[in-house]
């Protein structure tokens, strides 16, 4: 397998854990009120990052366009944005079933690469996607106990939304990406992440609030659980766009599609040895219902795979 594939593969792995943190966090915390100071503490951690950036890359990272500047700073934004979506979707719904609904990526991924990056769509491509549409679909329906069929509507629009801003600011960010470098890009991208959550922490009080009783608060566990998050989140995000930058989009997104599976068996194993940790439901009718999705979504991206090889 290619470079590209195994940076790519990378991410879901080190994601699928951060789910199940992200879903601890705001289940036995912070329930109700943990969006907020998730998305807060999420975006100010990009700072973390760009001292070491401003000193090794100084003379590049400072001669930049405007332009440029502007179109990077945008990106972090819609970053942020795309990441308080997931966190709302997260707070509704167990992370097996919101993990696989972000397989719109790879259907964004292809619909923006081709009208952003002019990067083409065959037939074999679009019917690919369709699968993994199918896929999704069957995913967001459950079967209650009268065997009645319910679509989990807020869920789906709220990972509809997030799927597309992640989309969307992975497309623009290789486009300005491969024309000032890969870091300086990050520079940017991080200083958009890093200001959207010094706005937000400045001007939404709620939101504020919560940030400051998650970083005050005499537990330990909150915050440490916090930081291994952000360092996975980061190391993550990084391999992906790296990957993005040797591969179609479209291709890195279908890599991401695997996500699903990683969650899944995380998530049975967190529910079968750390119940308290994480506990998912994986009775006979459910785990049969998310085993027969996953598998379509997995065969749709497979396909889309093998049709950009």
């Amino acid at each position: 397998m290619s470079n590209w594939f195994l940076l790519a593969l990378i991410a879901p792995i080190l994601w699928s854990i951060v789910n199940h943190i992200d879903k601890h966090i705001l289940s036995k915390y912070l329930e109700g009120r943990g969006v907020g100071a998730i998305l807060i503490f999420s975006s100010l951690s990009s700072i973390i990052v760009l001292p070491f950036l401003a000193i090794f890359y100084h003379s590049e990272i400072f001669s930049i366009s405007f332009t440029d500047f502007f179109a990077l700073f945008i990106i972090g934004l819609l970053s942020a944005s795309g990441f308080y979506f997931y966190l709302k979707a997260m707070e509704v719904e167990e992370a097996s079933v919101i993990i696989p609904l972000f397989q719109f990526d790879p259907v964004f991924g292809y619909l923006l690469g081709y009208f952003i990056l002019r990067e083409s769509l065959t037939v074999h491509q679009i019917l690919s996607s369709v699968l993994v549409l199918v896929g999704i679909i069957l995913l967001s329906v459950e079967v209650d106990i009268g065997n009645k069929f319910k679509l989990k509507k807020k869920a789906l629009v709220l990972v509809a939304i997030s799927s597309f801003l992640f989309a969307l600011n992975g497309v623009l960010f290789k486009k300005f990406a491969l024309v000032n470098t890969f870091w300086v890009s990050i520079f940017w991208q991080y200083v958009g992440l890093t200001a959207f959550g010094i706005l937000v922490l400045i001007f939404y009080k709620k939101f504020r609030q919560d940030f400051i009783m998650m970083v005050t608060t005499p537990r330990l566990r909150i915050l440490s659980l916090n930081v291994i998050s952000e360092i996975l989140y980061i190391i993550g995000g990084l391999a992906n766009n790296f990957a993005l930058l040797i591969a179609p989009v479209a291709l890195v997104f279908v890599v991401n599609s695997f996500q699903p599976l990683f969650v899944f068996i995380a998530g049975v194993l967190f529910t079968i040895f750390v119940p308290k940790f994480s506990s998912e439901k994986i009775s006979r009718g459910h785990f049969f219902h998310r085993l027969v999705s996953i598998i379509i979504i997995l065969m749709g991206s497979y396909l889309l795979y093998l049709s950009s090889s």
